[in-house]
Formats: structure tokens, sequence, C-alpha cells
């Protein structure tokens, strides 16, 4: 028996070669060349198709993983340091700020705004501030400056303390039980400003002078008085108080007090001896100039003034002024 061989695939990756039986010696010789080129061809093609496959099925089946799992974290950011007229709407770098000059001649004089400044970042701050000039502009920057005091005048301890509350606390404390009635006066910018009396026998306790007349007026008994909401005084013991309104006070101004002590007079000022009516008094200003970066802490809110003085000789024209605010991390 004489015969040719076929190809035969098996599943997964083995060719296996097999005889095909023929009839007898005449069938074999019916078989041409051109019929034996014709199946080495089919049987080429189904070579290479099996190798394909072969490669393909290896290649998925030796794949290695990239990773074993994967986290994902999102973070929604807002920006550190921002900026507000009013402390309560906030704007960020491209927001900025607006304000106007309410004069159309404004040679000769000095204009201030405020405006808001918070920390959000949980680190302290480093904030600088900074404004493009003009010929005829002076720009200045200060922040908020915290007044006190204390002291003791013969047998008199002064103390002046700001509450926090936008108030200005005087109290005076004696030393010892007085054998005569204390009492206490704060006088402001004396002699055009006016005075708080507290504890007087009656002539001269909460009144005020005027600043334009120097009149006198009574606004009700020294013990827990208050006039128009902006003055408060307490007299209890050996402890008296008066408590002014910082707005009424203005940015910056002078005081100097007076007490009686068992009789005698007690002036308080700069003398610190009990001498001297009205001399040497003590300067307050709740602006402290900026000339540098100052610290803001993580968390912190903080009014800022920003003022622009104007020569008296600048020339007419429109001046945009832009002032930059700048914070960098403090590393401690």
């Amino acid at each position: 028996m004489a015969g040719f061989l076929y190809l035969h695939f098996v599943a997964p990756y083995r060719f296996v070669v097999l005889p095909l039986p023929l009839s007898n010696q005449s069938d074999a010789k019916k078989i041409s060349v051109e019929g034996e080129n014709k199946n080495m061809k089919k049987i080429s093609k189904i070579g290479i198709v099996a190798l394909v496959l072969l490669v393909a099925t290896t290649l998925v089946s030796a794949s290695l993983l990239t990773y074993f799992g994967q986290v994902t974290t999102t973070a929604n950011v807002e920006q550190a340091v921002v900026i507000s007229a009013d402390g309560i709407t906030w704007n960020n770098y491209n927001q900025p700020v607006t304000h106007i000059i309410p004069e159309v001649a404004p040679g000769g004089e000095t204009f201030c705004f405020e405006q808001w400044i918070w920390n959000k970042a949980s680190i302290p701050v480093s904030v600088s501030l900074a404004t493009n000039g003009y010929e005829g502009i002076t720009t200045t920057y200060s922040i908020p400056a915290t007044y006190s005091y204390s002291g003791n005048i013969l047998g008199v301890g002064i103390t002046v303390e700001d509450t926090g509350d936008n108030w200005l606390l005087w109290t005076y404390t004696y030393d010892v039980s007085p054998t005569h009635t204390p009492k206490m006066t704060v006088s402001i910018n004396y002699p055009t400003g006016f005075a708080i009396t507290t504890g007087d026998d009656g002539s001269h306790d909460g009144w005020y002078y005027a600043p334009d007349v120097g009149s006198e007026v009574r606004f009700g008994d020294y013990a827990g008085a208050s006039y128009g909401g902006w003055v408060v005084t307490t007299a209890v013991g050996n402890v008296l108080t008066v408590k002014i309104l910082k707005s009424e006070l203005g940015d910056s101004f002078h005081w100097h007090g007076y007490a009686n002590y068992n009789g005698a007079q007690v002036w308080i000022n700069g003398h610190l001896d009990g001498t001297g009516y009205g001399d040497l008094p003590f300067e307050v200003n709740f602006w402290q100039p900026v000339t540098a970066p100052f610290t803001l802490l993580s968390n912190q809110l903080l009014l800022f003034r920003i003022c622009y003085s104007f020569d008296f000789h600048i020339a007419p024209g429109t001046y945009i002024l832009t002032t930059t605010v700048d914070a960098n991390e403090i590393v401690i």
C-alpha cells in the first residue's frame, strides 16, 4: 500500500502527521504534480494560520499584572489667603477689592480704606503689601494696634485696656479704702476734647466738654451711668471705671487723668508723680504702621488699612492704584 501524508491539527498546540490510505497503486499515480503543488499551498496556509493562533494564545496566557490595586484621592483646593472689603464676602486673587477716591480734587488730602485679610491655611504666613507708584501720591499701610497701660501713682492703680469689642476701659483702683469718696476723671484731647468724670460730689460727675463750645453736659448718675451709647461709668467702693467706645476716640488721641485720694489731687500723666495738670499726656494710636512683611497666624483674620496721600500739586488725570497682597509660608 502506498499513500501520502497530510497535516492534522490537534489542540492545543501539536501538529500530527497521519497516513492517508489509498485503494491501490493506480490511484496514487493519478495524483499529478499540479495537485501536489495545490495541496502544498493549502498545507502552508493552514500552518501559517495555526502558527499565528499559537503565538496569540501563548501571549494572552503569559500576560503579567501591572499593579495590584489603586487608591484614588480627591483634593478640593481653596486659596490659602483671601481678602475682603467687609470681612464677610471673601475675594480670590482674580477678584480685586475696589475703592474710589471721593474727591475730584484730592490734592493735599489723605484717604484711607480698610479691608480684611484671612489666612485660611494651617500654617502661619508672612504677608507683604506693594502698590504701584505715581509721582505725587504716597501710599502707606497699617494694621490695628492694641493699646494698654498699667501703673500706680501715689497709691492709685491705673489700667487701660482694650476690651476686644471696640471699647477702651480705664480702671482706677485705690490701694486702700479711702477716707474720702473717690473720684475719677479721664480727659481726652485736652483742651479741645472732652472729659468723663465719675464718683464726684454731683457738681461734675458725668459731664464732658463739647469740643466746639466747651460746655458741660450731664448724662446721668455716676454709678453705672451711660451716655449716648458711647460712654459707660461705674463707681463701686474703691474701684472706678470709665469705658469709651473706640470709634468716638478717632484713630489717635491723647489722654490724661485725675483722681482724688483721701482729698489729695493726683494728676495722672507722663510725670508719674501726681503733678502737672494737663501736662505730658499719654499718646494713643489705634493703627500701627506697616513698613515690612507682617505675620498672620493660622486661621487669623486681620483688618488692614491702605492710605493714599496726594500732593497738593498733583497733575490732573486718572490714577489707578493697585496694591498687590502676597503671602509666603513661615517655616518653623
